[in-house]
């Protein structure tokens, strides 16, 4: 068996097990479903590759409620049958892995083959065990919920005995399980090393840091107003945001980005209106939250001493008493017009 590897239990493996009052999902987490009378998930078998291999550790994570138990069965053997109770030679994985045999008879079977048993086990050894092949099955037995996710099984178990002397390297000793408590926390600094890189990964790392990261470039996100998809985008872009800091553009593209579609932007000045008043006509409509977060935004990103007005576009054209219409006037997209008793028209008015 090659030592260093880990098992990795996912979608794959969990689709194809048996299982019987859970659910999950493509991440790998596993539901228990508290309508369910019965709750079980038996494993097709992982493979050591060689006869006796050895194993080292099993880790996953449990999160249930006080009144829930956790049986975990633990098989390794170098056979792949065994002899049923009818005296015939069936394979192990397809008795697990049969949904019509009952959870009863599943655990029947792994006990009197020599299974090993953990209750509530996170973190359990497999020193004393040997065999090709590893067979797990779990059983949840009581009241309230229950998710079980990354399950893990270990071909060596610690880092530490091959760095002693061959006289202390006796498997399954004392000093064997005893170095496997400091082994376990380094396996576990480990992995946290590992993920280090997904810190600086814009599309993986947690919302905190984004606000953290675009602080650093000047801009302020603290408050978890924005979503977390506008959030990656305006980190992700705040080099060249910063660049078009004070400009029309600029106030375009963070529209843009929370708005999720463009907005139409008037200078009032080019109308008649104050030389720094800009007009934002949105389609989008304008909930109070929004209303917050644009202009959060755009008081960072506008032009020194320009005032914004958010107006939001309706599907429905409405004038008032004092409209007019001039001749061969249209009104685009509008199926029904209503007009008061009051109108009066000279000549004809064509709506299309």
């Amino acid at each position: 068996m090659a030592e260093g590897i880990w098992y990795s239990i996912k979608y794959n493996r969990i689709k194809n097990a048996c299982i019987k009052g859970m659910t999950y999902d493509e991440s790998g987490n596993i539901y228990l479903d508290e309508s369910a009378y019965e709750h079980s998930i038996f494993f097709g078998p992982l493979d050591g590759v060689a006869d006796g291999s050895e194993w080292g550790r099993l880790k996953c994570s449990l999160i249930s409620s006080e009144e829930m138990v956790c049986y975990t069965y633990i098989l390794a053997t170098d056979a792949t049958e065994v002899i049923s109770d009818e005296g015939e030679s069936r394979s192990i994985e397809e008795l697990l892995c049969d949904p019509d045999i009952d959870t009863y008879t599943k655990v029947s079977l792994m006990s009197a083959s020599g299974a090993k048993r953990f209750v509530n086990g996170e973190d359990e050894l497999l020193y004393d065990i040997n065999g090709r092949y590893l067979y797990i099955g779990m059983e949840l037995m009581g009241y309230g919920s229950a998710t079980i996710s990354n399950i893990k099984i270990s071909a060596t178990g610690d880092n530490f005995m091959a760095t002693f002397p061959q006289v202390y390297q006796e498997r399954n000793s004392f000093f064997h399980r005893f170095m496997s408590v400091f082994s376990s926390i380094y396996n576990d600094i480990g992995e946290e090393n590992e993920k280090l890189y997904e810190i600086l990964d814009l599309d993986k790392c947690s919302p905190e840091l984004l606000e953290m990261y675009g602080s650093w470039f000047g801009i302020d996100l603290a408050g978890g107003f924005l979503s977390e998809d506008a959030l990656r985008t305006i980190v992700k872009e705040a080099y060249q945001l910063n660049r078009m800091k004070g400009t029309k553009k600029g106030i375009e593209r963070i529209l843009e980005i929370i708005l999720g579609e463009p907005a139409v932007l008037f200078e009032n000045r080019m109308q008649g209106g104050g030389v720094y008043d800009v007009t934002v006509l949105i389609k989008k409509k304008m909930t109070e939250e929004l209303r917050h977060q644009l202009t959060f935004m755009l008081d960072q990103f506008k032009p020194l001493r320009v005032r914004i007005r958010l107006l939001q576009m309706e599907k429905d054209a409405i004038m008032d008493a004092n409209s007019y219409l001039d001749m061969n006037a249209t009104i685009p997209a509008e199926k029904n017009v209503v007009l008061d008793q009051e109108t009066l028209y000279d000549g004809f008015i064509t709506l299309t």
